[in-house]
C-alpha cells in the first residue's frame, strides 16, 4: 500500500492498517521480551518483565491510536472524484478529523484561496445539542487554532452538504483567479497540524 500523508486521500485507510500492524508488533514484542525471561530463568520475578511491562505503554499507546482511527473511513473514490473535479487547482486537505474537549469532528475536504476557508462537515450532531451548534462549535474551533498559530484576515464558511461545498468551490474557482498564496498554504498547514 503506498504511502499516504496526513491531508492526502485515502490516509485514513493508510493510518488505520498501518497503526494496526504497529501495535500487533509492539505487543508480540512485549510478549516475548515476557517469555524470553519466563523460559530462560523459570520464574517471573526478573529484569526481562520489567521489560516486558515496560513495553506494554507505547504498544498501550499505539492501540489507542488504532481505536480513534478505526471511528473513521476514508472518502470513496467517487466523492473524492467529485471534490477534485470542482476544487481543481485550489488548495486542498482531506479526511480530517479534529479532536476537542467535547467532540471529534471529522471533515472531509478543507479548501482555501484568498483568504476564504471552504469547509465541507457532515457531521452528526449528538443528542445534547442541535446541528447548528455543531456547526458554531466547529467553526469556533477551527478559528481558535488559526488565531492561536497567528493567521489573521480570514473567513471560515462551513458546508453541512456536499452539493453546497462543490457549487461554492465551482463559483470560487469561476470568480477568482488562482494565485499560488503562502498564507492559503499556511492556513492549511497550520488545520492539518492539528488532526488526527
Amino acid at each position: 500500500m503506498k504511502k499516504k500523508a496526513k491531508g492526502e486521500h485515502g490516509y485514513i485507510a493508510f493510518q488505520r492498517i498501518r497503526v494496526l500492524i504497529i501495535t500487533i508488533i509492539l505487543y508480540m514484542c512485549a510478549a516475548g521480551l515476557y517469555l524470553i525471561g519466563y523460559l530462560t530463568l523459570h520464574t517471573h520475578r526478573n529484569l526481562w518483565t520489567v521489560f516486558a511491562v515496560l513495553s506494554i505503554l507505547p504498544a498501550s499507546k499505539s492501540l489507542v491510536s488504532l481505536i480513534m482511527f478505526m471511528r473513521f473511513k476514508s472518502l470513496d473514490t467517487s466523492v473524492y472524484d467529485e471534490y477534485t473535479e470542482a476544487i481543481k487547482q485550489i488548495p486542498s486537505i482531506y479526511e480530517l478529523p479534529f479532536t476537542t474537549y467535547e467532540k471529534t469532528y471529522y471533515v472531509d475536504v478543507i479548501s482555501c484561496i484568498g483568504n476564504t476557508v471552504a469547509v465541507c462537515y457532515q457531521g452528526k450532531p449528538s443528542r445534547k445539542i442541535t446541528h447548528a451548534q455543531d456547526i458554531k462549535r466547529l467553526s469556533e474551533h477551527l478559528e481558535t487554532v488559526l488565531k492561536n498559530d497567528g493567521h489573521k484576515d480570514f473567513t471560515i464558511k462551513i458546508y453541512d452538504n456536499r452539493q453546497d461545498f462543490v457549487r461554492r468551490i465551482k463559483e470560487m474557482n469561476a470568480n477568482l483567479a488562482y494565485k499560488r498564496s503562502a498564507y492559503d498554504e499556511g492556513i492549511l498547514n497550520s488545520l492539518k497540524a492539528v488532526t488526527l
